[in-house]
């Protein structure tokens, strides 16, 4: 680990701040909860899922104080498409709970909505994402891993292909 600050934050919220002054303030939060504040989803394919296709997603995350620490809230809006044609569009808020005896800032919080707020609520939206397309009548898209450095851009682009059902069933004993 390095003694430079960082300073990756966006323009209203940029100020130094070093990975030891992180470190030291990761340290002593909790997590009380997470809950799903907000939802919208759009199948604009009907009951056939797309063959194949691409997603978007984009971020947006905002925080607030309480008494005992702060909330942070991570919303994701996801496309679907086929080629140039939007195929859905599934969009969710998490908001996650935290004790915390020090008070998060705007410059904590800008690598903290980067770095630790997505590990929170990635798999929550990950899940979420699989059981919507469940309930469109389609085979889940596996979304990837989360793949963070300290800091990204937050917008991702990949192609995915529905998941393959995989076969669970035994073959048959061979009679002796």
């Amino acid at each position: 680990m390095t003694d430079a600050p960082v300073t990756d934050a966006p323009e209203e919220v940029r100020a130094e701040i070093s990975p030891q002054a992180y470190a030291a303030f990761i340290g002593q939060i909790a997590l009380r909860s997470i809950w799903l504040t907000s939802a919208r989803v759009t199948n604009m394919a009907g009951p056939g899922a797309p063959k194949s296709g691409k997603f978007s997603i984009k971020e947006e995350t905002r925080w607030e104080l309480t008494v005992t620490g702060f909330r942070a809230f991570h919303g994701y809006q996801m496309r679907l498409s086929e080629g140039d044609e939007a195929r859905a569009d599934i969009e969710a808020e998490f908001g996650v709970e935290f004790l915390s005896p020090e008070p998060m800032t705007g410059a904590i919080f800008a690598v903290f909505a980067q770095a630790n707020l997505p590990v929170n609520t990635w798999p929550y939206l990950r899940e979420f994402v699989a059981s919507t397309m469940g309930r469109f009548g389609w085979e889940p898209f596996t979304l990837p891993a989360l793949k963070r450095g300290l800091l990204r851009k937050p917008e991702t682009e990949a192609k995915v292909a529905p998941a393959k059902p995989k076969r669970t069933r035994r073959p048959a004993k061979k009679a002796e």
